[in-house]
C-alpha cells in the first residue's frame, strides 16, 4: 500500500468557494418535493399575523416563511437545538436546499435567536395541526390508510427535578436569597434589614434529611420539620417585604428577579401550608405544588418497573395504518383515557371526513359502556375496545383478537417518538412550550416516516 502525503503542508484559503453536489435521491430532496408548502404556510400565517408588533404584519423586514418552515421541520426531524440548527444549515448543502435555497429571494441562514422566535410565535394548537397535517399528507400520497385507528396515551415528563419536599424547600430558600440580595442593593429601605439567609446551613439540614439512615419515621419527620421552620422564617420574611413594593418597582426589576419574586408571592405561603398539613396529618394535599416554574404538571403512576412516578402531562395518540401518528389536543394535563375516546374519534373524522369505514382498537383503560356504545354508533361493529376483567361479557372472536394484537403495534411507535423528540422529556421551561414540544415530536416522527416511504424503505401493507 502506498501513501499520498499531499495536502499535509497546505492551508485552506479563507473564503474559498466549493461546489457541493446534492443527489436527486437525497431523502430531504424527496421530502421537500412531496410537502405542500402552501398548505403548511396557511396553517401558520394566522399566528404570524397576530404576533407582530401592533399587528402590522405587512410592515418591516420580510420574514422568509419558506426558510423558517423548513428550519422548523428539520429541527424536529433530527431533534437538535437552535444553535446546532443554525450551524447545521450553514454547513449542510442538503439542509439549505430543504430550507428553500435557490427558490427564496435573498436567501440566508436564520440566526438561532430567530429560529426560537419563529417557533415561539406558533401556538400549541397550530403545532398540533402541523403534526396531524403530515398524517394527512401521507394519506394523500397513498402511504397510510385512515380506515384503521389505534389509540393509546403516553406521558411527557416535564423539565423539572423530582418534587420532594426537601428539594422544593431548598429551592424556595435559594429564590428568596437571590431576591433579597437584589432588594438590598436596589432599595435603600432594606439595606440594614436584619435578614440573613444562610444557604450553607439550610443545605446542610437538607442533606441531613435526605441522607438520614434512621428507619424511625418520627425522627425523619422531625428533621423535615426543622428544615421547614428554618426556611419558613426566612422566606416569609422576604415575602412580607415584597408586599411593600408597588407595581412600578416590579416593572423595574430584571426579568429573572421579577419572576422569582412572583413565585414567592404567589406560591410560597400555600406551599408551606400544604407541607405543614402533611407533617401533621401524613396526607398529601391534592393542591400541593410539584414545581414553582411550571403550573401544568401532574403525577402519574403507571406501575412501570423503572419509573414508578412520572411528573408531566399526558398526550393522546392515534395510529393509522402505515404507522403514522395523530395527536389529540391537550384539554387537561391528565387527559383521562375514558374521556378521550370521543375527542379522538372526532379528530379523526375532522382530518379524514371521506373515510367510509373505521376499525378502532384501544386498551382496557378506555373502556366504559358509554364509550362502547359511542364507538358502535360512530365507527361500526369492528371495535377492539378491550374489556377489564370485572366485565362479564367478553368477546373472544378472531376479529377481536386480531384487533387487540394490532393495537399493540402503537407501543413501539411511541417509543420511537420519545427517542427522537421531546415527547419523552421536554427541554422547555414553560407550560406552553412544553406542550408544543410534545406536538412537534409527533411532527418529527411523521416526517421521518414520510422519508422512509419516499425513499422506498417502507411500504403500506393491508
Amino acid at each position: 500500500m502506498s501513501i499520498d502525503d499531499s495536502g499535509l503542508k497546505d492551508k485552506q484559503e479563507v473564503g474559498a468557494i466549493v461546489d457541493i453536489n446534492v443527489n436527486n435521491n437525497h431523502p430531504l430532496i424527496y421530502l421537500s418535493n412531496a410537502l405542500p408548502w402552501k398548505e403548511l404556510a396557511k396553517l401558520v400565517l394566522p399566528d404570524l399575523k397576530t404576533t407582530t408588533k401592533k399587528r402590522l404584519w405587512w410592515l418591516g423586514r420580510p420574514l422568509r416563511l419558506r426558510v423558517h418552515l423548513g428550519t422548523y421541520i428539520l429541527q424536529h426531524l433530527y431533534n437538535i437545538t437552535d444553535r446546532q440548527m443554525e450551524y447545521a444549515i450553514k454547513d449542510n448543502a442538503a439542509y439549505q436546499l430543504f430550507c428553500g435555497r435557490n427558490s427564496v429571494k435573498k436567501w440566508h441562514c436564520p440566526d438561532h435567536t430567530k429560529i426560537e422566535e419563529f417557533r415561539s410565535r406558533l401556538n400549541p394548537e397550530t403545532q398540533q395541526q402541523l403534526a396531524n397535517h403530515f398524517a394527512k399528507i401521507a394519506v394523500k400520497l397513498g402511504f397510510a390508510n385512515p380506515e384503521k385507528l389505534d389509540i393509546d396515551s403516553t406521558i411527557q415528563e416535564a423539565n423539572m427535578a423530582y418534587p420532594s419536599d426537601i428539594h422544593l424547600l431548598s429551592q424556595l430558600a435559594i429564590k428568596a436569597k437571590k431576591v433579597w440580595e437584589y432588594m438590598q442593593k436596589r432599595f435603600s429601605t432594606f439595606t440594614f434589614e436584619p435578614i440573613k439567609i444562610d444557604l450553607k446551613a439550610i443545605k446542610k439540614q437538607a442533606r441531613a434529611c435526605y441522607f438520614s439512615r434512621s428507619k424511625d419515621k418520627e425522627e425523619k419527620e422531625n428533621l423535615l420539620s426543622d428544615l421547614w421552620v428554618c426556611v419558613f422564617r426566612k422566606v416569609m420574611a422576604v415575602t412580607k417585604r415584597l408586599g411593600i413594593l408597588d407595581d412600578y418597582d416590579f416593572k423595574e426589576m430584571p426579568w429573572n428577579i421579577r419572576r422569582l419574586s412572583n413565585q414567592l408571592k404567589d406560591y410560597a405561603h400555600d406551599y408551606f401550608v400544604d407541607v405543614c398539613k402533611f407533617l401533621n396529618n401524613g396526607v398529601i394535599e391534592p393542591t400541593k405544588r410539584l414545581s414553582f416554574h411550571l403550573q401544568e404538571v401532574a403525577c402519574f403512576n403507571k406501575n412501570k418497573p423503572n419509573k414508578k412516578y412520572q411528573f408531566g402531562r399526558a398526550f393522546q395518540l392515534g395510529r393509522i395504518a402505515g404507522n403514522f401518528l395523530l395527536v389529540g389536543k391537550n384539554n387537561s394535563v391528565r387527559m383521562n383515557d375514558k374521556h378521550a375516546v370521543e375527542p379522538m374519534i372526532k379528530l379523526h373524522q375532522q382530518l379524514f371526513p371521506k373515510t367510509s369505514s373505521l376499525s378502532t382498537a384501544m386498551d382496557k383503560g378506555y373502556y366504559t359502556k358509554k364509550n362502547a356504545s359511542y364507538l358502535r354508533e360512530n365507527t361500526g361493529s369492528n371495535i377492539g375496545l378491550q374489556k377489564p376483567s370485572n366485565v362479564k361479557t367478553k368477546n373472544s372472536s378472531d376479529d377481536y383478537t386480531e384487533l387487540i394484537n394490532r393495537r399493540a403495534g402503537i407501543e413501539p411507535l411511541i417509543g420511537h417518538t420519545k427517542q427522537g423528540g421531546q415527547l419523552g422529556k421536554s427541554r422547555m421551561k414553560y407550560d406552553q412550550t412544553t406542550e408544543s414540544a410534545g406536538y412537534a415530536s409527533i411532527l418529527g416522527f411523521n416526517g421521518r416516516q414520510l422519508i422512509r416511504y419516499l425513499t422506498g424503505k417502507a411500504f403500506l401493507t393491508t
